[in-house]
């Protein structure tokens, strides 16, 4: 049932009320509050107790991360629901004054299908659009699926609180997602001093969302591709397109010793060149990658996407749907 956790607990009647708590704990959100006693069966609490979301992640929820939330957390009654794997986290931790329900995508599942089961959950729930940013660009972004044999997932270069706190921010209600690029395989050869012909092998990246193609000499990958939300870029670049960016991506400079003897013995010396590359007979071959990003909720300016190799807002790519 590809549908969110918060369509999930309005087709079930919650009564939740929105909350100025905001988590300083990437991935985790407060849903709210709630204003009275859920009517379906088997949820742990009742009113008044805060809501939180822990949405599908990087990595599992162990201990040391339950331990930084905790901190913040106000007191009184907090459910949280993980769409995560849970890993070491027995016993829980505790603080006074908080009392805490952690549910595992385990639980939920056996709590979702219950509901079905009892009638109090339909199998299709209509889940509209609620993006503060585009919403008619939201069909593109793809709910996790399997991904093809071949593809990898790149690491961020950043940590998202870090430049968050950078730009001046708290910590924001945060979503991570999977961007799809390409990895080119180039061979081809170089073409030096005196039509020198040197064969040579180039990996490059094509990031859609940024508009580059730049050179990839070591593939700094996650050892697993996370099942995230996956955004699609609204074009590709053709082969020409690509076949255009070589020459800046591939061709190099290089120094050539030299020397010269004169009357009063000998001189050496060095002269760059170009080594550039022949476009038309390089062979290109592609492979899928997904970049890192995370879907931020700004204030005053609603979701935005955070490129999370070059730090730069993505622009035309709508929030998530809940």
């Amino acid at each position: 049932m590809a549908v969110s956790l918060p369509a999930v607990l309005d087709e079930l009647k919650f009564a939740i009320e929105p909350t100025a708590v905001i988590s300083r704990t990437p991935g985790l959100t407060c849903l709210g509050a709630l204003k009275e006693d859920p009517v379906v069966g088997g949820v742990p609490v009742g009113e008044g107790a805060y809501i939180w979301h822990a949405v599908t992640g990087w990595a599992p929820i162990d201990r040391m991360e339950l331990e930084r939330w905790l901190v913040d957390a106000p007191a009184g009654c907090h459910w949280l629901i993980s769409e995560r794997n849970l890993v070491g986290i027995d016993p829980l931790p505790s603080r006074d004054g908080v009392t805490l329900f952690l549910w595992s995508p385990k639980q939920l599942g056996e709590w979702l299908g219950a509901a079905v089961l009892s009638g109090e959950l339909s199998l299709k729930l209509g889940v509209e659009p609620t993006s503060e940013t585009i919403d008619a660009l939201a069909e593109r972004s793809v709910k996790s699926e399997l991904p093809p044999p071949d593809a990898v997932a790149l690491k961020p270069s950043f940590k998202l609180a870090a430049w968050l706190a950078d730009q001046g921010y708290e910590q924001l209600p945060v979503r991570p997602v999977l961007m799809e690029g390409r990895i080119w395989r180039v061979e081809g050869f170089l073409i030096g001093p005196e039509k020198t012909r040197e064969r040579n092998r180039w990996t490059l990246l094509e990031d859609p969302f940024s508009g580059q193609v730049s050179r990839l000499d070591q593939v700094d990958s996650l050892p697993f591709i996370p099942q995230l939300e996956k955004i699609s870029p609204s074009s590709w670049l053709t082969m020409d397109s690509l076949k255009s960016e070589l020459s800046s991506v591939c061709e190099e400079r290089r120094h050539l010793r030299v020397s010269q003897s004169t009357g009063d013995g000998s001189v050496s010396g060095s002269i760059l060149h170009w080594w550039r590359i022949e476009s038309d007979g390089a062979e290109m071959t592609p492979s899928p990658v997904f970049l890192p990003g995370w879907q931020v909720k700004f204030p005053n300016e609603g979701w935005l996407l955070v490129h999370g190799l070059t730090g730069e807002t993505v622009v035309g790519v709508a929030g998530p749907i809940f």
